[in-house]
Order: C-alpha cells, then structure tokens, then sequence
C-alpha cells in the first residue's frame, strides 16, 4: 500500500518545477482523530479525473498494460486497510475537488464525490492552494483507529519508523531533485527525516564501483567496511549486519535479502568473506524483458510462463564482473588455510580427470572370453536413390554432448565460530555451492572433534611434554582426513553429470545433509587418518611406539 502511494507521488512530483518537486508523508486530524496523509506537488487532478482514477481498473496518464501499468495497484492494495474511508483530494487553479472511497454493506465504492472544497481546506488550515497537490488521506478500517502510529490497524505491529526503513529498502534512488520527507509524528523523531535512495548515497561507502555487462546490465558493487577502518568518508552508509542484495529495475529494488539471507548467499556472488560489509545490485535496463507484478511485490519475465526473476540468475554475472579491489577486500576477511588444502586440491585435479577419462560403456570382465566377430557380409552396392526433393531426409541434428566439468571445486575451512553460522552450517559437516563452485567445510563439526579425540587416545604412550603438539596434530588430521571425504565425494557428485544423472539427482548428493552423513560414518577414514597421524608426530614418539 504505501509504496504504490508513493511511487504514484513521486511520479507526479517529477512534474513539477524544479525547486518544488516535493512529498511529504505526515499526521493530519480527521473526524477527531490523527490519520496519515501523503502529500505531493505535481500535475493535479479535478473532479471527472478523480473519477477516472477512482474506477478500480483504469490509470491516469498511464499506459494500461501488462509490461507498463494495471491501473488497480494504489486503489486495491489500499482499500482493503482503509474501509472505513481512502480519501483523494487534489488542487488545481485554487479549485480543491474530492472523492472518498470506502466500504460499506459488503460493497467497496465511492462513498463521497465533491468539488469546491477550497473554503474546507482553508478552514483546516495546512494547505496552500497556490500550488497544484494531491493529498491521500488514509483513514484506516474504523473511525477509531489512529493510521499515523497503525496504518494497518492492531493486528499487524510496527517499529516507529518501520516506514522510512521499508521505503529505503525498495527505493534504490529517488527521480531527479525530487524530497520526500517523513514528518516527525510518522516515524516518532525530533525532526523530519528525508528518506534517501540507496544510489543517492554513494558517498558515505568506502568505495563503490558500477560495471556494465554488454547488454546493458549494470552491477552495483558496494563496501561499507568497518567501524575504525580508513575509508573516504566515515558517515557509515550501511549499519554492519544490513548489507543487502537485490535487483533493481525502474529505480525499486526487488528480491531484496538482506541480514542472515545475504549472508547464505554470497558465496554465489563471489563473497564468501566479508558479506556482512558488502552490498550488490542488478540493475536491469528499462527495456529488459521483465515485467513488473500488480503489486509491485516481484518482477516477472515476459515470456509464455511469467517466472518470476530470482537475482540467483544473474550471479554468473556477478562473479564475472568482481572488481579486483573487492576481491581483494574479500579475502583479507577470509580465515587462513590450512597447508593440506593445497594437496587435497592437486588429488581432486587428478581424481576429477580420472573421472572423466573412464569409457561410458565397461568393458569385458577379465577371465571372461571374448566373443569372436562374426565374419563381415559381403556389402553390395545399393542403387541410386531418387534425388527428388520430397524423396530427401532432413539432416540428423548430431547428439548432444554431455555435460562436462573442468576444474575441480575450490574447498574452504571455516574455523571461526560466526563463520559457520554465516553459512547456515550449525550441526552440519559442508555445504557446496555450485554457483562459485565452492565447498565450504565446517571445522568445528562434531564427528571432526570425535575423530581427533580418537586419534590422541590411540596413542598407547605417555605424550608427555609433547601432548600439545600431539592434540594439535591429531585435530589437524581428522579435519584433513574428513575434508578429503566431502570434497572427493563432491567430485564423484559432479562426474554423475556424465552419466545422465538428472539435475536434481545431483543436487540431492551434494545436500548438506548428504555431506554430513558422510562425515558421520568415521569408518573407511580412519586408518588413513591413523597412519597420517603417527607419520605427523614427533620424531621420538614413533621411536617409542615401536618400541
């Protein structure tokens, strides 16, 4: 409701002359009580176009169509929270006319249609009819309801300024030289606060960069960094944890995910570190195939199905077209790696060709015969076929290949307590990502813990001064030992491909939940851990063991 009133203001306030283009959401009193008024200046309306914009389906000054405008957002998605009175006025010339929606008798209409209200608004005072407006005035669902501090009535509960917070989170830059200000009341301030799109404050981020795709998508990379850090400015654009992403068409922002959602998310982005810090916008051009839903809620894309448009889809994009000083930034909040890495990575390289290079079809089983060719027939040459046009058969398209993979995928430890929890990994072994290619592994799993105390416990020797180094290089193991278990069965997920696996299939195998029984089952891992472990100990505890 309130952002299809306000995109419709600062629609009209575009219009107006420069220096005045104006709205403002504020209390006014009606029938004793404090409603909420959204105020604008701009190309106003008299009586017949209140009308005409009062008839459930049809605009005004708007094309009427699917990919444009439906006509019905404002007025349907408003009445149902003001039944008791949606109240339009509008100035033009010094002349105020008005037209009240509402609901009444099981029936939603025009409970009131009037012109020549100028000595009205004179008399409430608050208005200057010098100017062109448009005033909506929303009188909620009954006469006692106050819609300054619940515009939605009892039932639905709101922080005082939930307002400015939801219009900033969908309005990712304002039309030219155009205010929109929230007077005190509405958001419980001490001053009026402007509401500022997110483009329009670029100078308050430690550093920003746009990069345009060929077909004109344009990729908005943000940094807001940490409090203390040396940035260009140190007003603090975006508070740490309020990162965002989200797609933006025509100025508004959609598929919005922000908090916990962003951050199980980014590494499809390119930003498995430092998320938190980090905001990232699609921006479509005005033209692209996407079409908006009647509502405003989400996008669709113009074509037979109207899907609607995830920002998932444009991740290969994103990743792409990373700034190399952001990626920069992303690995210095990235934790230190451990040395193994680097070997379990050149052994999945070698297991990822090997994959590869197998015959689709097995050959004979060793011991078995091999069956003796039969002896070729002779071939006898077959007669010319007609070559008329209706006789020819159209060309065999040639099988289509299958699918391959290339490189194996990258695989990161998480050590740190908030890192896991970031990716939603809490009493889980892994997750792969296969928008980055990526497999994150959850150190402080418990069956890694339980694999490292049986390591230290199977050495039937006193340690001594070196227990220490023996609890570090047992812990090292385990964490070696069951990394290697999901990142090789990561790759045998992918070969599956190969075989014509269906997608889902796949995507069942690399679950979260699949990794993590994996690691769960210690068995087949240990006695490879095991040797790993006596060979990683001090020169003189094997001497002793021996012994």
């Amino acid at each position: 409701m309130i952002l299809e009133l306000v995109v419709n203001g600062l629609e009209a306030a575009v219009h107006a002359a420069p220096g005045g283009r104006q709205m403002v959401i504020a209390p006014r009193t009606f029938e004793g009580l404090r409603k909420r008024r959204i105020w604008n200046i701009g190309p106003s309306l008299n009586v017949a176009e209140l009308l005409q914009i009062t008839d459930l389906a049809s605009p005004l000054r708007k094309q009427n169509s699917l990919n444009e405008n439906f006509g019905t957002g404002a007025k349907v998605a408003s009445l149902a929270s003001n039944q008791h009175g949606l109240r339009y006025r509008s100035c033009t010339g010094a002349r105020v006319s008005e037209v009240v929606m509402g609901y009444r008798d099981g029936i939603y209409g025009r409970l009131y249609v009037g012109a020549k209200h100028s000595e009205v608004c004179h008399s409430e005072g608050g208005y200057d009819l010098s100017l062109d407006w448009t005033d909506v005035l929303l009188c909620g669902g009954s006469a006692e309801q106050n819609t300054v501090v619940a515009p939605y009535g009892a039932s639905l509960k709101a922080t005082p300024d939930w307002i400015g917070a939801h219009l900033e989170k969908r309005l990712f830059r304002l039309p030219h030289n155009v205010s929109l200000t929230l007077m005190p009341a509405i958001w419980a301030g001490a001053a009026p606060r402007p509401v500022v799109g997110l483009d329009d404050r670029r100078e308050e981020f430690g550093h920003t960069e746009i990069r345009v795709t060929p077909n004109g998508v344009k990729i908005h990379y943000f940094y807001d960094p940490p409090e203390g850090e040396s940035t260009k400015s140190a007003k603090g654009a975006i508070a740490a944890g309020t990162s965002r992403e989200a797609i933006v068409f025509r100025d508004e922002m959609y598929d919005v995910r922000g908090a916990s959602a962003w951050l199980w998310d980014a590494p499809k982005y390119g930003t498995p570190f430092g998320a938190k810090y980090v905001s990232i916008f699609v921006e479509l051009p005005r033209d692209y195939f996407v079409c908006l839903e009647a509502y405003r809620q989400f996008l669709r894309f113009r074509d037979n199905d109207q899907r609607q448009v995830y920002l998932s889809k444009f991740s290969p994009l994103v990743r792409g077209h990373t700034p190399d000083w952001l990626a920069e930034i992303v690995r210095s909040f990235g934790p230190g790696q451990a040395n193994y890495l680097d070997d379990i990575s050149d052994e999945l390289k070698a297991l990822l060709a090997s994959l590869v290079a197998q015959p689709q079809s097995q050959p004979p089983m060793p011991g078995l015969p091999v069956p003796p060719k039969a002896p070729a027939a002779e071939v006898k040459p077959k007669p010319a076929e007609p070559t008329a046009e209706k006789f020819q058969q159209p060309p065999v398209p040639p099988k289509p290949e299958l699918p391959t993979v290339k490189r194996p995928p990258e695989t990161i430890d998480l050590r740190t307590p908030e890192q896991p929890k970031e990716r939603a990994l809490e009493g889980r072994a892994g997750k792969f990502y296969p928008q980055s290619h990526q497999i994150f592994i959850n150190l402080a799993y418990s069956s890694m813990k339980d694999m490292a105390g049986a390591l230290l416990a199977g050495t039937d020797i006193p340690l001594g001064a070196h227990e220490e180094e023996a609890r570090r290089i047992a812990t090292e193991t385990a964490e070696w030992a069951l990394t290697k278990r999901i990142s090789r069965a990561v790759v045998y997920s992918l070969s599956k491909k190969m075989l014509g696996w269906r997608p889902e299939e796949v995507s069942r195998s690399q679950s979260t939940e699949s990794l993590s029984l994996l690691v769960d089952d210690r068995a087949f891992a240990m006695e490879m851990a095991r040797i790993r472990y006596h060979n990683q100990l001090p020169p003189k505890l094997p001497a002793l063991m021996a012994a």
